[in-house]
């Protein structure tokens, strides 16, 4: 289906014989389906105990993100080239285990629901996996880096168990499109503050030991234990509200067929990766600005306590203007801000003042990344429900969050070999091309991928009355007892 299909539906039959859906956005309910469309409410003790949990999810992307490939460089000793290739192998694993992990999740059945109890039987996995990502032995120089590769794969492995059933429980908590903006406001605030600690807290508490190899030990301990609590916690405080179906098993072919034949989904996806590359890119790059560019490295913290406090504080306002104009303007209005902001820091020279205001007003845009992207990946769910008959929220969550991982991966392979090609040394004083190469890496390489990615979600189609009318028919579809075919 074309994009422009899937913007202005054309009269179709609904998905029979492989046919795609009739989506009729003028589409009026019946009282009963409305009513199913907006049940259950969520209480504010479920939305904030399932948010809770991406204080941690957030904390241990950021942290990932922002100091990884300093830690392995500047502190555990692991060359820059080298660091941005373990960043890129680590992640292409995700490839198989995330979507992996969300069929698997779909076709769990237990007590406590198909998602839930992964944040409970994965919470001390993944909390030694974060312990033992920082932990720094003392080891031969090849032997770190076959070290960097196993803890990484490690902990990649361990977030995916927990972290690909924990997004896809936004589609199964409820089917309400603004229940569900909200929900995701209450979780990417937790997300902010994740973040926030991440970048601010971080190198305060490596400072308090003799040395940043022993301070980054005790962050990944103290961040480690975080972790097992915060997973059982949300596990204790959410319930699955979407009746759950039969679960059937698929071939190959028809799971492909969920994914790559749902346009809303491909394109949403790869503008996030787009956008992902940037951001991580980004924060990657800022240790190595304030410290070699700016000499002030003692500023890295307030760098990030404006960028991340401002995103955080705007994340009502756009949760309110989502429900009132979209959520593609939102992340397109947020987007083209931190363009504008990017652009402005590679012409900001050596000005302190500056460089941290615009880091300030970054913030604002910041925060639709955080946003809108897992705001609008439930409402493919339905799409894909509708169009082929199949709800696998788990396989569109482990498809996404693949992007998100995969952005992570490509950022830091491009900053690794990126600054290696510029002629980056650790801990010593940089030449004027290795400066050129920290300041391209920070601001017009992240914008370029800014650009595109904001070209193409200009093309998502979901709008706010498409999603309640494929809601409807879906619901109608029910009633009637019929049920699209899976057949691709």
């Amino acid at each position: 289906m074309s994009v422009l299909d899937a913007e202005h539906p054309p009269q179709r039959q609904a998905a029979h014989g492989g046919k795609e859906p009739r989506i009729d956005a003028e589409y009026r309910p019946p009282y009963t389906a409305r009513m199913d469309n907006t049940a259950p409410r969520l209480g504010l003790a479920q939305k904030v105990g399932y948010g809770s949990w991406d204080f941690v999810g957030n904390l241990s992307y950021q942290v990932i993100s922002i100091f990884l490939i300093y830690y392995f460089t500047d502190v555990f000793g692991i060359p820059p080239a080298a660091a941005g290739a373990i960043f890129l192998v680590s992640k292409l694993w995700d490839a198989v285990t995330d979507p992996a992990m969300g069929i698997v999740s779909d076709l769990t059945r237990s007590r406590w629901g198909k998602k839930r109890p992964y944040l409970l039987f994965g919470a001390v996995p993944l909390g030694l996996s974060i312990f033992l990502l920082f932990a720094g032995p003392d080891l031969l120089p090849q032997a770190r880096i076959i070290w960097g590769y196993a803890t990484f794969i490690l902990f990649s492995t361990a977030i995916t168990v927990v972290n690909i059933p924990y997004g896809a429980l936004t589609a199964v908590l409820t089917r309400d499109s603004a229940e569900r903006a909200s929900l995701s406001g209450y979780r990417m605030t937790f997300a902010l503050v994740g973040t926030l600690f991440a970048a601010s807290a971080t190198k305060v508490l490596a400072g308090l030991f003799g040395s940043e190899l022993l301070g980054f030990r005790f962050v990944g301990a103290l961040y480690g234990v975080i972790a097992i609590a915060l997973s059982i916690t949300t596990f204790l405080a959410t319930r699955e509200n979407v009746p759950e179906e039969k679960p059937e098993r698929l071939t190959v072919r028809r799971y492909l067929n969920v994914i790559f034949g749902n346009a809303p989904f491909l394109i949403l996806a790869l503008s996030t990766l787009l956008f992902m590359i940037a951001v991580n890119m980004l924060a990657a790059v800022v240790n190595y600005y304030f410290k070699y560019y700016l000499r002030s490295e003692g500023l890295v913290t307030f760098a990030f306590i404006g960028l991340f406090v401002v995103a955080a504080l705007f994340i009502p306002l756009f949760v309110f203007l989502s429900r009132r104009r979209g959520k593609k303007l939102v992340i397109l209005l947020g987007m083209g801000v931190m363009a504008a902001v990017l652009l402005g820091l590679f012409f900001a020279g050596r000005s302190i003042p500056l460089t941290l205001a615009l880091f300030v007003i970054g913030g604002f845009g910041m925060s639709t990344v955080f946003l809108s992207p897992w705001s609008m990946i439930p409402d493919t769910v339905e799409y894909s429900e509708l169009k082929t008959g199949l709800r696998r929220e788990g396989i569109l969550y482990g498809g996404f969050f693949f992007c998100f991982k995969l952005g992570s991966a490509i950022s830091g392979w491009l900053t690794g070999i990126g600054l290696a090609a510029f002629g980056y040394q650790p801990n010593v004083e940089q030449s004027a091309r290795s400066l050129l190469g920290i300041r391209l890496f920070l601001t017009l390489v992240p914008l370029a991928f800014i650009l595109l990615g904001i070209a193409v979600v200009s093309f998502y189609p979901i709008t706010a009355s498409y999603h309640r009318s494929m809601l409807a028919q879906i619901e109608t579809s029910r009633s009637n007892g019929a049920k699209p075919s899976a057949r691709p």
